[in-house]
């Protein structure tokens, strides 16, 4: 009824995991049927580390 079509999510990302970050959001989201659209390399700082940065879309509607 919103006209919204698409659902995104930007999520924190580090490969390997560490004692901070997982990987368990990116699997959640996989889970709901989100995929991979874009991977920004150490973008995001935090816990004075740097991280990367992922964002998974999902498409809800038809785009017409």
């Amino acid at each position: 009824m919103q006209g919204i079509l698409n659902m995104n999510a930007c999520i924190s990302f580090i490969e390997p995991e560490d004692e901070y970050l997982t990987q368990d959001s990116v699997r959640f989201h996989e889970r709901l049927g989100y995929q991979k659209v874009a991977h920004f390399h150490q973008c995001g700082k935090k816990f004075n580390r740097w991280y990367d940065m992922i964002w998974m879309e999902k498409m809800i509607g038809e785009h017409l």
